[in-house]
């Protein structure tokens, strides 16, 4: 018997962060779970990052600031206690779990884990993570 709906489920895959364009290494697991590299039946890109370690203060500040052509969804679930600095344009603040972070297109944004354990999921609204970025002028370097 045909299995006609098996294309509806994608199997995740592991990434190293600094693979990922405006993001630099940290001790994460990150997963690719929607996205061009995946389906594009989906039209999203998902990944999940899986923060279970203790982050030096060197390796903090692994994302730069950016911006994307669609609106970004963030998660950020922990544990038992999780916090990220989230830049949104010139304003910092400081987000514990839960929490969630709308970032319409076009906003520069950045967010880093300043301590604990969790998740933090960031969903955009289109599928190919590289095509959505805006270039920044001056450009930002990653």
């Amino acid at each position: 018997m045909p299995l006609k709906h098996r294309k509806l489920i994608t199997e995740g895959i592991q990434q190293p962060l600094e693979l990922v364009k405006f993001h630099n290494a940290a001790p994460f697991t990150r997963r690719l779970m929607a996205g061009k590299a995946l389906n594009n039946n989906s039209q999203k890109h998902i990944a999940v990052h899986e923060i279970r370690d203790k982050l030096p203060a060197e390796i903090r500040n692994n994302s730069v600031p950016h911006a994307h052509n669609c609106d970004e969804w963030n998660l950020i679930l922990s544990f038992d206690h999780l916090l990220f600095r989230i830049m949104l344009e010139d304003e910092v603040y400081e987000v514990e779990a839960p929490a969630s972070i709308y970032i319409p297109k076009g906003l520069v944004h950045s967010a880093n884990v300043i301590e604990g354990q969790g998740f933090y999921i960031a969903i955009l609204d289109c599928v190919d993570y590289e095509k959505s970025l805006v270039e920044m002028n001056p450009p930002i370097l990653p």
